[in-house]
């Protein structure tokens, strides 16, 4: 349940007065893929909502992209991204093999002396 929030959890003002956020979940966000180049924004709305808004013209039948990667977290180590979303942007080597080849995105190395 902890990962679960942690990864899929959005802030979200208590309420329209007041300046406090609080997690909550969002299934329809949770729904959307991760891109570089998004094609959506969300954000609170006074209302205390979560308001989705197109970035760029957006067709029917287009799939709605959002960008798990905020710019004050674009130096989060890999494995803490790893851990909160489940991928790290840029990475395409399998799974399997970056844990068998003890790859620095989740193995610390140690410091020579």
């Amino acid at each position: 349940a902890f990962v679960i929030c942690l990864s899929r959890s959005f802030a979200a003002p208590i309420s329209a007065d007041i300046e406090k956020t609080e997690e909550r979940l969002e299934p329809m966000l949770d729904l959307l893929q991760h891109s570089n180049n998004p094609n959506i924004k969300h954000g609170n709305a006074l209302s205390g909502k979560i308001e989705v808004t197109a970035s760029v013209d957006i067709k029917s039948g287009d799939e709605l992209f959002n960008q798990y990667l905020g710019e004050e977290d674009e130096n989060m180590p890999y494995h803490k991204f790893f851990t909160r979303f489940g991928f790290v942007p840029g990475v395409v080597e399998p799974l399997a093999d970056l844990i068998a080849d003890r790859s620095t995105i989740f193995f610390p190395q140690r410091a020579s002396v």
